[in-house]
Formats: C-alpha cells, structure tokens, sequence
C-alpha cells in the first residue's frame, strides 16, 4: 500500500486512496521554515537532499529520474520511457547488490533502497556508475519485462491521458495497450532514453537518516565524476487553447460511477508544486466546502478522489467526481438531456475551480509543500518526497516567477458517460453530450463565477472586539400567505441551527417582514489575519443559509423551537388577531413568524422548497468589520462563492398578491391561561407613503414612554397597568399599533380612554411640547438602540443611517405633517381593535 502511494508522488489528499500525509497540512505551522530538508548543491553534481531524523532502524536513499520530453522524436506523451527506465534501474540494482523498490509514474522514476549508515557513501558511488554504463541486451530484457506489464494497464479512454499524466499515474494508452510498447523497444530506443534521463536537471538524490548518514551520501556524490550537463524538461502545453479542455467519452462498468452514473475526471494546472498538494489537501476536505456545495447541487455529485502532484514540469490537482445517480437514459428528450448533462458537470468542474481559487488566494499558493518530506512515517517515504521535490524545486527556477504567482488556471475535464451497448441503434450518441456542448457549457459555468451575486453593504467599524455578517433574503415574508406563513421563519430558524456548533462563532436566526437570514458574529482567533476572520464567520452564515441541503434534524429542533415561542407567548393569540385585520390574507407580513399552526403542520416538502425559493432570489450580505474595507470586501467575497450561479435567472423576489384591505372592527379572542387581559387598537396605514410611517412613529413616541400621552390618559386613573405605542408591520402591512393590559373590570374603560385620547389627536394634531418630548425621546431610543451592534449590521442591510449624538436623526416629520396624518389615518372607520380576556362570567 505504501508503494501504491508512491505512484502519485506527494498524495496530498486521495479519498479512495492514501488519504492525506501525516503531520497535517503543509505550511500549516508558523515554523514550516525549519522543517524544510537541507538540499546541497555541488558543480556539475545532482542535488543531495539531506532528511534529518533518528529513531528509524535503518535509513533510506531515494533517487529521482524525471522522464518528461526525453525523445524529440517522439510526439507522444506517455509512461513508457519512464516505465522502461525502471525495469533496467531495477535490474542493475539487483544485479550489484542493491534491492529497491523502483516505481515508474508517467514522467518520472523513483528508485528507493535501504541503507546503514556506514555503507550509505558507497551506495551512492554504486548508484552512479550502475546508471552511466550504456544499455545492453540484458537491460532490454528488463525493460520490455515492464513495459509487457504497463501493457496489461491501459487507460479506459484515450481522453483519460491529460488526467493520468497529472496524477502521474502509469497506464498505457489504449492504442498501446497489450505488448506494442515491449515489441517495439529496441537497444537503441533505450539507450536514448537513458541518456537524455540520467543527466544535470533530471535527476536528483535524498536521504532520510542521522546527519552523518546524509553527509556521506553528499561527500560521496561531490567527489564522484561530473555529471553531463542536461536540461529539465519544460511545461508541457495544454492540449488546446482553451481554459479548460474537454473531452466525453464512454465508460464501461468498471469506470462509470454507481448504477450507470456519470463521472468526471477533472485536472487542475497550478504551476508550482506546493500549489497542488494544499489544494488538493483542500479540495479533499470530506467535509469542506468543496463536498458540500457539491451534494447540494440540482444533480448531486461526491469527490471519489483528489490527488495533488509535484512534477519536473509543474504541479497538478486531478479530481474526479461522481454523479450522485445515473443520467444517461433514452428518452424522448434525450437531446435536452444531453445538454442538461452538460450543464449540470459544468456547475460541478466549476465549483471545483472556484473553491482551488479560494484556498490560493486566502494564502494556499504562500505554502510550503517540501516541508511534506519531512513529516512522513517512513523513512523511506520520506527520502523520495524529497528527491522528487528537488526536482520540481528546480523546475520553478527556471519558470517565469509572474506565471508562478498567478492565481488562473489551465486543466481539463474528461466526463464518462455509462455505455450504451446493446441499446437500440442510435440511443448511446442521443444522450451523450458532445465535446463542443460539453466545452461550451464550462465556458458558459466559468463565466457565470466572474460576477458577483449576492449584494454587498459594508460598514467599517476599526477596533470593535468582533466582527458581523448577516447573509439574508430582503424578500423576507413578500411571497407568504396565510397558507404557509410561517415558512420563511422556518428556514432561517433552521439554517441558524445547522450553523451552530463552534465555541467560535456565534449564530443567531434574523427573521423580520423584510428579510430573514443568519447572523453571524465573533472574535478573531489566535494569529488569525483579518480577512481570515471575516471569511471564517461569512462561511458559516453563506453555507447553511445559501447552500447546504436542509438538514431534518436541524428542521425538527428549529420547528419545536418556534412552535414552543409561540405557545410561551401569552400575547400571540392576540397579535394573530390583529395581522388577521391589518392585512388579511397575508398575517407573516406584520407578524413574520407566521402561525402556530403552520409551523406545526407545515410539511419537510414545503419548507425546502421555501428555501429553495429564496436561495434562488436576490441575497444579501451586510458587515460590520472591525478592521478595515479589506476585512469586509473579503467577507462578501466568501459568502458570495456559496450562492449557486443559474444562468439566464433572474434573482427577484417572488411576486406577491395584493393586500387586501384592512378589516376595521371590534374583535373579542379569549386569551392564553394566565394572561392578564389586553387590547389593541391598530390604525393601519399605506404601505409605500414614507410621510405617513414617519409622522406615525412621532404620534407613537408622543403616545408612548415616560409623560406620554397614555400615562396622564391612563395611569393617573389607574385604568391600565401597562401601555405602549409602536409602528409595527412595516414596511408591507405597516400599522401604527397602541397596546393596553388592563384587569377584567377597567380594559373597557382604559379603551375608550384611549379612543378618546386618540380622536383628540386627530383633531388637533400635537401640542408643540408634546412633539417636541416625542422628536427628543425618538432620538434617544434611535442612540439606545443603535449602540447594539445587531441594529447597526440590520441598519446596514437595509440602507438606513446609523445614528449619533454628533448627528441624531433628522425629525420623520413636521407638525404640520403629523397633524395631516392624524386626520387622515387615525379615524375611528379605520380602527382595528382586539380586546383579549377571558369570558364573563354569567350571574346564576
């Protein structure tokens, strides 16, 4: 299993496979430096790697050979030179007393061997001279013996080459395939390959021991002869010229997925070799973004594998993914489903890019991948990591520095469709997506990630101990009716618990008529950089509001826990009462958590399809960072990547019917046990006259709080025990809304009290000292309230101004405009009362 490994060197991370290397992720520690190996170099002389470590029995010697362009005459670009190169290392090694393990990949030969510290020096100088002596018949033996094997080994597809030769795995070309490549090898051939191999630039030498075994393997290779100058095989061009290129072609069973599914290998060019084993590190992650943005897509697919691979001539990613369930099926529409299945790999192979493109610009291309070499188990492993990445450390000398600090990258995307032999003649070619519409389709996915989606709004707070994000719908309730309101409330309540779970962070459900959401806030970590920290809390709101599945479990706490507010709130029945009469129809539009009995009953159908609903509108991403701009620009960049692309959609709100009319009247509901009788008294008003909301929450301060309007009306006469005055509802039913809790035996009166007071209003608008008190108590609330950070991120969402007491808010009306609203909107053939008590009680 161990040499298995070895074929794609530098495994990074391989779900089906080795899993990823020990002692975390590369570059992870703030001391990587110091774990680097110690490479030394002499004129004319190979690189020596020298990997420090005790404990081991005995230590290693790795040699490396890369194969890359050997012959100019040969166009294609295959594992035979390398697989021909390993049967003649092996045998001569055998034949001088030395067994290695010696494992061919596509463009390379690792040859690694057990030694004790006093013989190290001299297996070095064995070493050289059995690879500078030309080829003979013997040689040609050995040689043709693995490439007959190599044969046995041919790929599925010929469009599987690119992916092969990234993860460097050995397989034979199909047209190869059987023994072509052993009957045409000839000594000649060899000693070509031989030739070009061992030489300056292609080779390189590691051992992984005690120091002094090191220093004699480096002593001995410095006093040996100099080694002909070579050249180091260069970048291999991208099969065409596009970004990506796309192949399609028919997998058997042992290639194609689970019941017929389809399956893509993907590669990503990344340039450098460190690049390529952390991506793949991350795009690994079985429980990383990667994997779940994947599974929440239309046509679910998993990571089967990821492998990351440092090479001579760059480093590369291979990803191979699998469709959750077949697609491939002969139908009357197979056409539109071919191109479906187009549309649905291209999401994928695009998430795929989008998340590598993540994990290097949030400082993934800065790590260290030689630092792998030192963190392996086995010696033996440990000494050909490092002789391989002496190898892609020279090529990324020798490579222009601009092309190793781009973040763009080149790869290919070869998509198995299930075979369809023995189908009707025809049904096969109807299904299957052809090259040019699966390539046009990953232009198309490509395209659709350079813009952004979801909406940004930043605030710029430097020195707060945390930061905010709250990612949300501005849709909130519009798309609710009485017959699923409670819905939305559902979904944010439950992407709230499926966020939950981190000490770090901390989640909280944002649910109002305007919008519904996740907030997320919290300090930065221990050495955590700001946009890290930004990043971190936008993931957490982003991935389980705009992305991840419905979880059931999550939906059963968050339904239980709305059901139990609900029934905890003595004052529901009545609020239930007065939406019913403020806006018929629509009773979430002033009370957004809807009713009891929806969120009861409300099947786990409906609500997955609501926050499809909203996943599919506009969203928004409101940040108080406590940085600087850069903080916040990264945070809606990270919740931005979580929102999934649909091309040709438009991101609105859904339309919603027109309200209906207030329904003016007297109602009588009985109370909760245990609840102290109340009343309402509602004046509904216009939902998009911006004056008469302003000039309403006035006549609501002057109403309200300490020497209000409904303290000398009602306290003094001891009429009422409790009293207040908002503006609820807005901004789609918004109503201008005085409560009043009374005994059984004064509510009656404190209510036509309270009209009373109400019609003197109307009359004649407020006196100046009672505006001027409601104008100066409103700025203080709007202060008050404004020092929670929670108001400021929701102000912040929806574009209103924060408050100071350098500059308070500006009066939301002038007398002359509270008095003309007073005789509009506060007339008794507007009102809606809810007086909730209990029944009288009926004399004997």
């Amino acid at each position: 299993m161990r040499r298995a490994c070895s074929v794609a060197v530098l495994l990074a991370a391989a779900l089906a496979a080795c899993g990823p290397a020990s002692g975390g992720r590369p570059g992870a520690s703030p001391t990587a430096g110091s774990e680097l190996p110690d490479v030394r170099l002499a004129k004319d002389r190979p690189p020596v790697v020298l990997v420090s470590r005790e404990g081991d029995p005995t230590g290693a010697l790795s040699l490396a050979i890369a194969t890359g362009a050997l012959d100019p005459s040969r166009t294609d670009d295959d594992a035979e030179p390398a697989t021909a190169l390993a049967g003649l290392v092996e045998a001569r090694l055998a034949a001088r007393g030395l067994p290695a393990v010696v494992v061919p990949s596509w463009s390379g030969v690792r040859a690694t061997l057990l030694v004790t510290e006093g013989r190290a020096g001299a297996v070095a100088e064995t070493l050289r001279d059995a690879l500078s002596a030309a080829v003979d018949e013997k040689d040609v033996a050995a040689a043709k013996r693995k490439l007959e094997a190599l044969g046995a080994r041919p790929l599925p597809d010929a469009a599987l080459a690119r992916w092969a030769r990234c993860v460097g795995a050995a397989h034979t070309l199909p047209s190869r395939a059987g023994t072509k490549a052993s009957e045409d090898l000839t000594a000649t051939k060899l000693e070509v390959w031989r030739s070009a191999a061992i030489r300056l630039g292609r080779v390189a030498i590691a051992v992984a021991g005690p120091l002094a075994m090191g220093e004699s393997v480096a002593a001995a290779v410095a006093r040996a002869p100099a080694w002909k100058a070579g050249s180091a095989p260069s970048p291999s061009p991208p099969a065409s010229a596009a970004a990506i290129d796309a192949a399609v072609y028919e997998a058997g069973p042992d290639a194609a997925g689970p019941a017929g599914a389809a399956v893509v290998h993907a590669t990503l060019d990344m340039g450098t070799a460190s690049r390529a084993v952390t991506t793949a590190e991350a795009l690994g992650d079985p429980h990383g973004p990667l994997a779940a943005r994947l599974a929440s897509l239309d046509l679910p697919f998993r990571v089967r594998e990821v492998a990351g691979t440092a090479d001579a001539r760059g480093g590369c990613v291979g990803v191979v993914l699998e469709a959750a369930a077949s697609t491939a099926s002969a139908s009357p529409g197979a056409a539109s489903h071919a191109a479906d299945l187009a549309a649905r790999v291209a999401d994928a192979v695009a998430l795929v890019h989008v998340e590598a493109r993540v994990h290097l610009t949030e400082g993934g291309a800065a790590t260290e991948g030689r630092a792998l070499a030192r963190r392996a188990g086995d010696a033996r492993e440990a000494a050909e990591r490092a002789a391989w990445w002496a190898l892609a450390d020279a090529w990324a000398a020798r490579t222009d520095p601009m092309h190793n600090a781009a973040i763009a990258m080149r790869g290919s995307v070869a998509l198995g469709v299930p075979s369809k032999r023995g189908s009707a003649p025809g049904a096969a070619a109807s299904i299957e997506p052809s090259r040019e519409a699966l390539a046009s389709a990953l232009e198309r996915a490509a395209a659709s990630w350079q813009k952004p989606v979801a909406e940004g709004r930043v605030r710029v707070e430097p020195g707060q101990g945390e930061a905010w994000v709250l990612v949300a719908s501005p849709c909130g309730t519009d798309a609710e009716t009485d017959a699923d309101a409670g819905l939305t409330a559902l979904v944010a309540m439950t992407a709230a618990e499926m966020a939950r779970g981190g000490r770090e962070v901390r989640v909280e459900p944002w649910i109002v008529p305007d919008g519904a959401g996740v907030l997320v806030h919290g300090a930065a970590l221990p050495g955590e950089t700001p946009a890290a920290h930004a990043r971190r809390l936008a993931d957490v709101g982003a991935r389980s509001f705009a992305s991840e599945p419905i979880a059931p479990s999550a939906l059963a706490r968050a339904r239980a826990e709305l059901v139990r507010g609900e029934t905890r709130s003595l004052v529901a029945p009545a609020l239930g009462a007065l939406a019913a009469g403020v806006t018929p129809g629509h009773a979430s539009w002033f009370v957004a958590t809807g009713r009891e009995e929806i969120l009861a009953r409300a099947a786990d159908s409906a609500v997955v399809a609501r926050a499809q609903a909203l996943r599919a509108g506009p969203l928004r991403v409101a940040v108080l960072a406590n940085v600087d701009a850069s903080q916040a620009e990264a945070a809606v960049r990270a919740a931005d990547r979580w929102i999934d692309r649909r091309a040709g959609d438009a991101r609105a709100c859904r339309p919603s019917g027109a309200p209906a009319s207030p329904r003016a009247g007297t109602y009588a509901i009985e109370p909760r046990g245990g609840a102290s009788p109340e009343a309402y008294l509602a004046f509904p008003l216009a939902p998009d006259d911006e004056t008469a909301r302003g000039a309403a929450s006035v006549v609501a301060a002057a109403l309200d709080g300490e020497g209000g309007l409904l303290e000398k009306a009602l306290g003094a006469s001891g009429l009422a025990r409790a009293w207040s005055a908002r503006v609820l509802g807005a901004p789609r039913a918004p109503a201008l809304v005085v409560r009043i809790a009374s005994s059984q035996a004064s509510l009656d009166g404190a209510v036509m009290q309270t009209r009373a007071l109400v019609d003197r209003v109307r009359a004649g608008g407020l006196a100046r000292a009672d505006y001027d008190r409601a104008v100066a108590s409103g700025a203080r609330e709007a202060i008050a309230a404004a020092l929670d950070p929670r108001a400021r991120v929701v102000a912040t969402f929806r574009g209103d101004a924060i408050p100071s007491p350098s500059q308070p808010p500006r009066p939301r009306a002038t007398p002359e405009e509270v008095a003309r609203f007073a005789q509009k909107s506060l007339g008794e053939e507007a009102m809606v009362v809810v007086a909730a008590r209990p029944p009288r009680t009926k004399a004997p």
